[in-house]
């Protein structure tokens, strides 16, 4: 089994690159170790979505290359993609269908055989079995959060993208949301790729953080040796740092 499941190198995105060109990543590389928890930290426009809608398959780079679980990701997308997910707060399901056809329509997507049971358990586990007969349209922002995570996991995926997986949910409930997640990657070696701006989930989940700036990656190392590195107590620190441009070389 490989060790690093995730490998990125020199990867470009260039919006627009005959008129205006953006470059919104210039070059990165890194990779991911098999059950590590990567994060990826950066204001916004500093390269992590893109990175992340690149991962699965949502943009296409312009150049570089990216093997995941051992493939080529441009050559082998379907069969990859089919082993990973990905949770984001900046995107909604299906608002016309209530939560559990939503559920059951990703379950047959995904083509899981035990879909009913598995979307049971999730909500169960997430707190959230009381909305299934609701459209989802109708629920808050913290509901919706947590029924994408349950849509995430519905395939147990072997590398999951988590896209600010908190942002809207209460203190407690992120919280227990954090330590579902950490549960998970602890028992099954699931391996996560997460962007969010809450340090103290950082700090908390992360066995390393890429930190970006301009499309580009300024360091990578654990949070612990980058807030000695940049001679910071905190993660909260470290973000002021990188947003203010204040690197200590």
């Amino acid at each position: 089994m490989e060790k690093n499941i995730i490998e990125i190198t020199g990867l470009t995105k260039i919006y627009s690159p005959r008129k205006n060109p953006v470059h919104a990543l210039k070059g990165i590389s890194f990779s991911v170790q098999r059950g590590e928890i990567f994060g990826m930290l950066g204001v916004n426009g500093a390269g992590k979505s893109t990175t992340m809608n690149i991962l699965i398959g949502l943009l296409t780079p312009t150049s570089g290359k990216i093997t995941i679980m051992g493939k080529d990701f441009i050559k082998h997308e379907e069969a990859v993609k089919g082993r990973m997910n990905i949770a984001t707060a900046y995107a909604d399901l299906p608002n016309g269908l209530t939560v559990y056809q939503n559920l059951r329509v990703y379950s047959f997507m995904y083509g899981i055989k035990n879909g009913k049971q598995k979307i049971a358990e999730l909500v169960e586990q997430f707190g959230v079995s009381h909305l299934l007969r609701q459209s989802f349209d109708e629920l808050s922002a913290g509901q919706k959060t947590r029924i994408n995570l349950c849509k995430a996991l519905l395939n147990d995926p072997e590398v999951l993208l988590l896209d600010e997986p908190t942002a809207s949910l209460d203190p407690s409930i992120a919280a227990k949301v954090r330590k579902i997640l950490l549960d998970m990657q602890r028992s099954r070696r699931l391996t996560i790729v997460l962007t969010s701006h809450n340090m103290l989930e950082v700090e908390q989940m992360c066995d390393r953080v890429a930190l970006l700036d301009k499309g580009e990656i300024y360091k990578i190392d654990t949070p612990k040796n980058l807030q000695k590195f940049l001679k910071v107590p905190d993660m909260e620190q470290v973000f002021m740092k990188l947003a203010q441009g204040e690197f200590d070389e």
